[in-house]
């Protein structure tokens, strides 16, 4: 569970839906599995690469802990987003490269496109509330 200082310190740090996609590369990276977690609203769906989706922090944790044990390498391409109307939406779509190594010593190189939707909170931070690390590219990949 996210401590205060987490949660205070995103509130800082996530001004801009943009700022969500950063943070979350910089925590996984670091292995910082806090506040990869803490960047997702209580009910926010994660999808797997395969298309399934998990819903809730202790997935999403579960989920970030396998990410965070490959100590992923991302490069940022870039990254996008659009407001709704009334600015408490907002997409995010960012291309990165990963890189990480497989537990028998195999590197990967892989992309992601992501398809993020996020919520502005009452501090005016955002946080996610559907994150699709493949979403962008979703139309391209094989059945599952």
């Amino acid at each position: 569970m996210a401590n205060e200082n987490t949660t205070v310190q995103l509130s800082e740090l996530t001004r801009q839906p943009d700022d969500c996609s950063r943070v979350l590369v910089a925590a996984l990276e670091s292995g910082d599995i806090e506040t990869s977690v803490a960047l997702y609203e209580p009910s926010a769906v994660l999808f797997k690469k395969s298309g399934e989706t998990m819903t809730g922090l202790d997935a999403i944790r579960e989920n970030n802990a396998s990410v965070i044990a490959l100590k992923p390498k991302f490069t940022i391409e870039f990254i996008t987003f659009t407001l709704s109307g009334d600015g408490s939406l907002a997409t995010n779509r960012m291309k990165a490269n990963l890189a990480f190594v497989k537990p028998d010593g195999t590197l990967v190189n892989t992309n992601v496109d992501t398809l993020e939707v996020l919520r502005r909170q009452a501090d005016g931070s955002w946080r996610y509330i559907i994150d699709d690390p493949y979403g962008s590219m979703r139309a391209g990949m094989k059945q599952r």
